[in-house]
């Protein structure tokens, strides 16, 4: 049986794009941080387990405000990327 990969930076990118639609035209310029969309699926993975599990409240909150933290970052960088639109 062959292993499964998980790529990170596409199940960060496309939580992103879902999360912010009007970066989409942007998707194109994304490999430009790699490691900060990656964090950013990480990030949501875990938060998406902490609210399925549903006993660590805290943590939750944590969460759920560090994804919001992050994609207010990823908006920052697309936006400040000064690259025209496809």
């Amino acid at each position: 049986m062959e292993e499964q990969h998980f790529d990170g930076f596409r199940y960060g990118l496309a939580a992103l794009l879902l999360r912010c639609p009007h970066l989409r035209p942007y998707a194109h310029i994304a490999h430009w941080w790699t490691e900060d969309i990656e964090e950013y699926g990480d990030a949501v993975r875990f938060r998406d387990r902490l609210r399925a599990e549903g006993d660590n409240k805290a943590l939750l909150e944590e969460y759920e405000q560090i994804c919001i933290e992050l994609e207010e970052e990823m908006q920052s960088y697309f936006g400040a990327s000064g690259h025209d639109l496809p």
